[in-house]
């Protein structure tokens, strides 16, 4: 279920900046507000920096008792985020979290005998914090981290990782990459190939995948269907589809009541999501970007039009029941992330509650 403890915007200060690899930089983040954001490993936070850019993040460590968070950011050509970490960003600088939010967490009382950990990118970092909290525990499963990039230079923790296994029993690392440069002895491929090929039968065991949505994808299906891993034990967020420039050229019109009771009357694109649609009208800001983990974007649809709408998943049923929303108005709530905007859709009645 997801772990969402407190939304409520934490002021923070940026304590330091560490250059973790060639594309990824370390924040240290220090509480200044009376209360800190509390958390579990795995979950991540809504960062806006000054000047209002907000970004989400996932935590790279576990929860600190003074408060403190660490975050891992890849820097991206043309980011507005990462050009102002590049440039602007400096020791003391306010920042706002807002959350936690996901529920891809460490589940303590799972049930299954093994844990498997994918990671791409800067996909470590929720798996790192998860670890810190999750390692060594009494009774504690054996779990087995599958760390991908294209080259050595995208593992920017590799010594760490490879300390961890030889302290820590029970901890087994397994960095692997897609086009490694001469002199790597390690694994070759992409990390989903590598578990499978190490575990031809997942039915007793559980993982967590964080990073590429390929990734992501591709290890849902190999390792449900071909090793046997029970769906409900592949933990992951989903992301949102990119526009369809074809799609796009039609229309759909949208009825949208608000809190204060007033309506508004949109025409947008049939493509993307009806919370892009409305988050780009001010009216939701969705701050998990489409991944179903946050719960901001949830709508209660027009009894008439609910047999229109996809049926839900299993990530969209799983928030809401953690939300205590599954059977309130008679099955109409939804997340407009997973709303797909369609010419069939024209005409959509949705109220978003305040």
């Amino acid at each position: 279920m997801t772990e969402q403890t407190d939304s409520g915007a934490r002021g923070y200060r940026l304590a330091a900046i560490e250059r973790l690899g060639r594309e990824v930089r370390g924040l240290r983040l220090e509480c200044v507000d009376a209360e800190p954001l509390r958390f579990r490993g795995g979950q991540f936070v809504s960062v806006t920096a000054p000047g209002g850019l907000t970004r989400s993040y996932s935590m790279a460590a576990a929860p600190r008792a003074d408060g403190g968070v660490e975050l891992q950011v890849r820097l991206q050509p043309g980011g507005a985020f990462s050009e102002w970490l590049s440039r602007q960003a400096r020791p003391g600088d306010a920042l706002w979290l807002e959350g936690p939010y996901g529920d891809c967490v460490w589940r303590e009382d799972s049930g299954a005998e093994q844990a498997l950990m994918l990671a791409t990118g800067t996909g470590i970092a929720p798996l790192r914090a998860m670890l810190l909290q999750g390692l060594g525990a009494a009774g504690g499963r054996p779990v087995t981290l599958y760390w991908g990039g294209r080259t050595v230079d995208d593992l920017y923790l590799l010594e760490e990782m490879r300390a961890w296994e030889r302290e820590r029993p029970g901890f087994r690392f397994e960095p692997v990459l897609s086009e490694p440069g001469p002199g790597w002895d390690g694994r070759r491929g992409f990390v989903q190939q590598a578990a499978a090929e190490d575990f031809p039968c997942l039915r007793a065991a559980e993982v967590y995948a964080c990073g590429a949505p390929a990734m992501v994808g591709a290890a849902r299906q190999l390792l449900t269907r071909q090793r046997g891993l029970p769906e409900e034990r592949f933990l992951a967020d989903a992301f949102q589809p990119a526009l369809s420039a074809a799609s796009a050229l039609e229309a759909v019109a949208l009825s949208v009541r608000v809190a204060d009771g007033g309506e508004r009357r949109l025409e947008v694109a049939a493509a993307g999501s009806l919370m892009q649609a409305l988050a780009a009208a001010g009216l939701m800001r969705g701050v998990c970007g489409g991944q179903a983990a946050c719960g901001t974007c949830l709508v209660r649809v027009g009894q008439d039009w609910l047999p229109r709408l996809p049926a839900m998943e299993r990530t969209e049923r799983r928030l809401l029941a953690a939300l205590e929303v599954l059977e309130v108005n008679d099955g109409r709530s939804r997340l407009a992330c997973q709303i797909a905007l369609q010419p069939r859709l024209h005409g959509l009645s949705v109220v978003v509650p305040g």
